[in-house]
């Protein structure tokens, strides 16, 4: 995770040899599938499923039980549900996608790094102040981190966030929501729902989660964005559905 807009370390980046140690055991969201929104339109659970998920990403944890994901989105309706049926796989593709990337595969709940990095790590005290003790090191699938995030995200929620960060790496509804917050968001003055089923929708998703480390002739880690787009082709060719334009931040 970078600064501000681009606000997302991946699990893995600094430290992909690390493995996971010590992580609570996730609070698991029932296995109940919700398939349609409160206005009686079918979710994008009619194009994916868990036994799909699970084919998919089979060393996921069970923090990231895809029917949470489905649960998780009666917050935000119009994700990947808008009532185009090629607009709604294209989102759905680039969510998963950059949430496979940002999590390893599904596999962490938390940054691989984290236990290097000192408390002050993520600490922004400019506009809210940390809590004493928290770290608010990458979490989840879209890897939240920094302490206006976790307080945004959790204002946004109804969650304390900001003194229960470790609430996004262990209940399977929050850490799906807050993914989905950031999807939903503003980010920058920009919101990734918005632009992704667009032109270009995918490069610009990547501009926008952590454009200042992949995208750009300085970017440091343009390697990472190439991921990105192997895991964007995995999941269109999954969904049957053509990426539109560049998939390339970096074209």
């Amino acid at each position: 995770m970078g600064r501000g807009s681009e606000c997302l370390t991946t699990a893995s980046d600094a430290t992909q040899s690390t493995t996971q140690s010590g992580t609570p055991a996730p609070t698991v969201t029932p296995a109940t599938t919700t398939t349609s929104s409160s206005d009686g339109t079918t979710s994008f659970a009619r194009f994916f499923d868990q036994d799909r998920f699970h084919t998919m990403f089979p060393d996921a944890v069970e923090l990231y039980n895809f029917n949470g994901l489905v649960n998780a989105a009666s917050k935000y309706t119009e994700f990947a549900n808008t009532g185009n049926d090629t607009n709604d796989k294209r989102e759905l593709a680039a969510f998963l996608a950059q949430t496979s990337h940002e999590s390893d595969n599904f596999k962490a709940a938390e940054e691989y790094a984290k236990d290097t990095y000192t408390v002050w790590q993520y600490c922004d005290n400019t506009t809210y102040a940390c809590a004493p003790g928290r770290r608010y090191h990458g979490r989840g699938p879209i890897q939240l981190s920094w302490n206006y995030n976790y307080y945004n995200a959790g204002k946004a929620l109804g969650i304390d966030l900001l003194y229960n960060p470790e609430i996004v790496a262990n209940d399977t509804a929050v850490t799906w929501m807050t993914a989905l917050w950031y999807w939903m968001t503003p980010q920058g003055g920009r919101v990734i729902h918005d632009v992704v089923t667009g032109a270009n929708g995918f490069a610009e998703s990547t501009k926008i989660i952590n454009g200042a480390l992949e995208c750009g002739p300085n970017a440091p880690n343009p390697q990472n964005e190439q991921q990105r787009i192997t895991y964007y082709n995995k999941m269109c060719e999954a969904l049957d559905v053509q990426p539109l334009g560049n998939t390339s931040c970096n074209a």
